[in-house]
């Protein structure tokens, strides 16, 4: 029976999660500081198994609120540039087969800094642009682990649109999986650090 309620607690924390990061989002200017705050909470989930959420979601809402939102404006400009430059691409003539090769990897690069970019916030106290830095690193450094949650996303995105249900848990489920993930680079780098 108590294995029981240990689940009920760990799916109730998951769908609270959620719900705290769903409502926080609702101003779309705190999507990043909603998301860090989720990360930081996943971080006391996995290391300090404490699955409070409500308060511990709002003290990391809080204290990361200035560098999150930061960084979320700079993501912002980053993907309008992206966006006006590939609508401008056909205007270019036979320069967009030049054009065309480099945004697609400075969207590839984006995307590789992004997927280390919330569990580095949460896991260290940097700013902004060491958390943009460590995140790339890590992304190249473990290519591996990378890969893996590029996989992670799809699959996440494929039961997202195939069962709009799982909109309740899905992302506090993906959160904790990533950060997981990311977790076992953190802790190799910790281990190469101490010798």
């Amino acid at each position: 029976m108590k294995e029981i309620f240990k689940v009920l607690e760990v799916v109730t924390a998951f769908f609270q999660l959620t719900v705290l990061w769903l409502l926080f989002c609702l101003p779309v200017v705190t999507i990043f500081p909603a998301t860090v705050a989720m990360y930081c909470v996943i971080r006391q989930w996995v290391l300090h198994k404490d699955f409070s959420v409500f308060r511990l979601f709002y003290q990391f809402f809080k204290e990361n609120f200035k560098q999150s939102f930061i960084l979320g404006i700079i993501w912002i400009v980053f993907g309008g540039v992206f966006v006006v430059d590939f609508m401008l691409m056909e205007q270019l003539g036979s320069f967009q087969y030049i054009l065309l090769p480099v945004l697609f990897l400075l969207g590839f690069v984006i995307l590789l800094i992004t997927i280390f970019i919330f569990p580095t916030i949460a896991n260290y106290n940097v700013n902004w642009l060491t958390a943009i830095k460590n995140s790339f690193f890590f992304s190249i450094r473990y290519i591996l682990v990378t890969l893996s949650v590029i996989v992670l996303l799809v699959l996440t995105m494929l039961i997202l649109f195939t069962w709009p249900i799982t909109f309740i848990f899905i992302f506090a489920v993906y959160a904790y999986c990533n950060y997981h993930l990311c977790n076992l680079v953190f802790t190799k780098v910790q281990r190469l650090q101490a010798k």
